[in-house]
């Protein structure tokens, strides 16, 4: 076989050769992952007993927060309703159309 297509076979080759090992060291990696106990773990723990002693520190102030307003005077202002403009009784009927209401198809502008 001339060496003209024996190179670009080789190269193929080993393209698929360093494809294989990376292919098979992620998965490598993805079973150490899914198995036991990392490094990392401790530091998690860690990390959500701090979260947790901050949460129920943030708690017991927001109770003592509200048992302090709950002994205060609060001050609730109301506005006085808008006056209304003189309502008519239902005898008059304003419209911005005319009479184009009162046309033979119902006032419909189809």
């Amino acid at each position: 076989m001339p060496r003209k297509r024996l190179f670009p076979l080789v190269v193929l080759l080993a393209a698929a050769a360093m494809a294989g090992l990376l292919a098979l060291g992620r998965a490598v990696d993805l079973g150490r992952a899914a198995g036991g106990s990392t490094s990392e773990q401790p530091a998690i723990a860690f990390r959500i007993a701090q979260l947790d002693k901050a949460e129920k520190s943030l708690r017991s102030q927001l109770v003592e927060l509200q048992k302090a307003r709950a002994g205060e005077t609060r001050t609730v202002y109301e506005r006085a309703a808008t006056p209304v403009a003189a309502q008519s009784d239902g005898d008059e009927h304003e419209d911005d159309h005319g009479d184009e209401e009162h046309r033979e198809d119902g006032g419909r502008d189809d």
